[in-house]
């Protein structure tokens, strides 16, 4: 009986505390998107979105393209405007947020880690709706946590999302070491900064571009998986956060139901998040693409 009674109690034990070191499994859902829209063939390799209004998105293409702002109608194929930034060249842009004075571009593309000219471009937006050309400030940064700028293939010192709070901004790596996401803190001023790391996330993917909505209580992160040549996309939604403490609050993971390198994120009006995705090959028709979350966000 004594012995019998040790065993349960043994086993009771081994049990709890098995489940107190489980990590608790994150919701997922299983989500189709609204295609709205095709994108113009020169946004083949769109990088980065903002919502204008409920027409109108602002968009900029990645590595090698125009150092441009365009005006993309929600409507119809067709590109209203763009606007060229003389003083700068598009190295690596990579994603793009806004506040109410200003649009911040992220030249945060580092794909083998070297980089040591990492930049944010500060445009201000009244500038931007009166001119076709125009010139940017520049916020220059590094990663407080980065001590070697070898070339390699297996780091976490890449990043594709951007978005800010208050007078902050906040930079989501894109891990390619570990499939985890870092956020890194920037002050909105012009001049040399470095990035202070504020926590990490497992995402168990490659994070290509950040958004957070009006009432700055969702953040959503747009990545994928990449697995024997195809791309599988997701958003992680992060919510009933405090302060910057953003993933210290609730988490949904949304699986997205095609194939596609996604790149682009951005909110609109109530919760609303519009996407996209670059062309792999260049010449391949994309779109934007629109989602509803408030069923999610429970």
């Amino acid at each position: 009986m004594k012995l019998s009674f040790n065993f349960s109690l043994l086993f009771a034990f081994i049990l709890l505390f098995s489940c107190s070191n489980d990590k608790i499994s994150p919701a997922v859902f299983q989500v189709t998107p609204q295609k709205i829209v095709a994108v113009p063939s020169q946004l083949n390799e769109i990088s980065g979105i903002i919502f204008q209004n409920d027409t109108t998105l602002l968009a900029h293409n990645d590595s090698g393209n125009s150092p441009s702002i365009y005006e993309l109608s929600l409507n119809e194929k067709r590109i209203n405007r763009s606007v060229k930034i003389s003083n700068a060249l598009n190295l690596d842009w990579e994603d793009i947020t806004q506040d109410q004075q200003y649009i911040y571009i992220a030249d945060s593309g580092n794909n083998l880690g070297h980089r040591t000219d990492l930049k944010i471009l500060r445009i201000a937006k009244n500038n931007l709706f009166s001119n076709d050309s125009i010139e940017a400030d520049f916020i220059t940064y590094d990663y407080e946590d980065q001590t070697d700028f070898n070339q390699t293939n297996s780091h976490n010192f890449d990043c594709e999302g951007i978005t800010n709070l208050n007078n902050q901004l906040f930079l989501f790596s894109k891990n390619r070491a570990d499939f985890k996401t870092k956020i890194y803190s920037l002050p909105k001023e012009i001049g040399d900064h470095s990035a202070k790391i504020e926590n990490e996330f497992e995402v168990n993917g490659l994070i290509t571009g950040a958004t957070i909505n009006n009432s700055n209580d969702v953040i959503a992160l747009l990545g994928y998986n990449e697995t024997g040549g195809s791309f599988e996309p997701f958003i992680w939604l992060f919510y009933e956060f405090t302060s910057i403490d953003f993933f210290n609050g609730k988490n949904k993971k949304l699986e997205l139901t095609f194939d596609g390198q996604m790149e682009a994120i951005t909110f609109g009006r109530n919760d609303n998040l519009y996407l996209s995705k670059e062309s792999e090959a260049g010449n391949e028709e994309q779109f934007i693409y629109h989602l509803t979350i408030d069923e999610y966000l429970n």
